[in-house]
């Protein structure tokens, strides 16, 4: 028992640091366009020009848009939006404070007749000043960068002039960013649509680096326009490439901006062919033969020149499901490769995740990313109750040509978001997400399609990741050759190339006789199956050795036991025994069976779905 629960606080340790890189990102956003009109649209009460409210308007929207489309979970708020309607410096800091921001930015332009940008901050706000330095000289690096300005300084504001009103007494991080000069050439730049777009720009990557892990699309950090620079990821074990058991990966992670999303995968080998540990939440499939982990509903799916084909053209609901536990509050990759064959009809296809049940029609509970080449769009279903519902849509180019397919989901969170060829599609959050699922499923409407390298990652929170690897069920690593990858995302949506590691487990043997398949535990002494079960039938077979009684019992992934049997053998020899009576009544999802005979025990973690 005690190596189950090292597992779970290991998971529970990825789950609090992710719980804190979340927060850090769900955060609320001011922009402060300064100054402004009056009502009649032409007296202004701070004296200011055209240039500077034209310009801190427009930069203020698109700042707005680029963060709204590229940061889902972040709550943007603008103290003006229009071009009249003036508002103290006063009421300023008073909306910014009643919203709780946690990021203000005030922006304006320069007079004077110089040159350049710069950037102020002040000791007087409620924030603490190391946190509002580090920010300004963040803001002013970024505008520096993008805007290609001459950079003047970034300075506590009454070291240089006086304490601004909009930042005294604020309790935000907040700064205020003189853009340029409206009085100089710096006008032709603030009065330039093009240049506005990179301003917002370094606005956006100055908050990625401030906050961190933007759940971003293809507006978002760097604005989708001006970082097309794909991050790195390569991986290293420590202790190197042959290890005797459970080992721990390092990723060097590298942007020129950022990484804001890291997802990693284990996988096994069996034969020619790499699979994973779905009781873990990873999948593999690169459909080299079709795996014998599906369950077939409509459709006629073989494998055609290492592709999956589903040729069945009838069908407007085939099925190809497999078993993954999905039960983390942490993000999943889903990733897969398709390519529509009939150049008429429907041309429809896509993939059910989190998905309850894979014997329904809708699969119980479930999210339905949902390609159409008859329109060119991508929509998001989500089915409660085995009945479709629909969520969100946008365009996406169809055509009958390989392309690459990313879903990303937070269960924590309910953040979804859909990736062609590595380009933001779409996102939608779920206000009441879906937290556990136990199965993916492949699904085409009267479509030839042909879909290829089906995996599935988990979400990692920092640069290492334990691996555990052995013979047990619960292990990541069960095959004496195994592999580690990585990918990783930038607040853009760039995508890396996938990292690689191959390990070799010199404990294990090649065919691991204790993992015989996906369905069939067995040690020296034990054997438990069909895993995963329905629930019905759970058997357990064991040796007596002694007339001394077997406690067996049924614990769920918190350490409740919510079942204790006790088997009293009366002499040696072969025992039976069936579980389903006690297994049928629990929910769908990850348990463990823990097995004490005498001085020994034996803990094997069982799936119910």
């Amino acid at each position: 028992m005690k190596n189950t629960f090292s597992k779970n606080n290991i998971l529970f340790c990825a789950f609090f640091l992710f719980i804190l890189s979340f927060s850090a990102s769900a955060q609320v956003v001011v922009i402060d366009p300064g100054h402004g009109y009056a009502s009649n649209g032409v007296t202004d009460p701070d004296g200011r020009t055209d240039t500077e409210h034209a310009t801190a308007l427009a930069v203020g929207l698109k700042l707005r848009t680029k963060l709204q489309n590229g940061c889902g979970n972040w709550t943007v708020r603008m103290t003006r939006t229009t071009r009249n309607g003036w508002i103290s410096l006063t009421q300023r800091r008073t909306m910014s404070n009643s919203w709780n921001a946690d990021r203000f930015i005030s922006i304006h332009c320069n007079g004077g007749g110089g040159s350049g940008t710069e950037t102020f901050w002040c000791n007087r706000s409620n924030s603490k000043d190391a946190d509002n330095s580090k920010f300004s000289k963040e803001v002013q690096n970024r505008m520096v960068e993008k805007g290609q300005w001459i950079n003047r300084r970034s300075v506590e504001d009454a070291s240089y002039i006086f304490h601004l009103g909009v930042l005294t007494s604020n309790n935000a991080i907040g700064v205020l960013s003189e853009i340029g000069f409206v009085d100089s050439s710096d006008k032709s730049k603030l009065l330039s649509d093009s240049w506005r777009n990179k301003f917002a720009d370094a606005y956006v990557a100055a908050l990625e680096n401030s906050i961190g892990n933007c759940s971003g699309g293809g507006g978002g950090g760097g604005g989708g326009s001006s970082d097309t620079t794909a991050p790195t990821t390569s991986i290293s074990a420590s202790g190197g490439n042959t290890q005797t058991g459970n080992f721990t990966a390092n990723f060097s992670d590298n942007d020129n901006v950022g990484v804001t999303r890291k997802f990693y995968q284990a996988l096994e080998k069996y034969g020619d062919n790499w699979y994973a540990n779905r009781g873990n939440g990873f999948f593999n499939d690169n459909f080299n033969v079709l795996y014998s982990g599906y369950t077939t509903g409509a459709g006629n799916w073989n494998i055609n020149d290492k592709h999956l084909r589903q040729s069945n053209t009838s069908s407007d609901n085939t099925k190809l499901s497999t078993y993954l536990s999905q039960n983390s509050g942490l993000p999943y990759l889903y990733e897969f490769s398709a390519k529509t064959i009939s150049t008429s009809g429907p041309r429809k296809f896509g993939i059910h995740i989190m998905a309850s049940d894979a014997t329904q029609s809708q699969r119980g509970n479930s999210y339905l990313i949902w390609f159409s080449g008859e329109d060119n769009k991508v929509r998001v279903y989500e089915t409660i109750n085995n009945v479709l519902n629909f969520r969100a849509i946008a365009d996406v180019p169809l055509d009958n040509k390989w392309a690459n397919y990313k879903i990303t989901y937070s269960p924590g969170f309910g953040v979804l978001e859909v990736f062609k060829n590595n380009r933001s599609v779409l996102k939608w959050t779920d206000s009441s997400p879906i937290k556990n699922g136990s199965t993916i499923s492949l699904r085409t409407n009267k479509t030839v399609v042909e879909f290829d390298d089906l995996k599935v990652y988990k979400f990692r929170a920092t640069g290492t990741q334990g691996i555990s690897a052995g013979t047990g069920v619960t292990k990541d690593i069960r095959r004496r050759n195994g592999k580690v990858k990585s990918l990783v995302r930038d607040a853009v949506g760039n995508w890396s190339t996938p990292g690689n590691l191959d390990v070799t487990i010199s404990s294990l043997t090649k065919e691991n006789p204790n993992l015989l398949n996906d369905t069939y535990i067995e040690t020296n002494e034990i054997s438990i199956y069909p895993n995963p079960t329905n629930g019905k039938n759970l058997n357990i077979s064991y040796q007596a050795t002694s007339n001394e009684s077997t406690l067996i019992q049924i614990i769920d992934i918190s350490g409740k036991i919510l079942k204790s049997i006790e088997d009293k053998v009366k002499e040696t020899g072969p025992r039976n025994l069936n579980l389903g009576e006690y297994v049928s009544s629990i929910p769908n999802g990850n348990y463990f069976i823990k097995v004490r005979k005498g001085k020994n025990t034996n803990v094997f973690q069982i799936i119910k779905k």
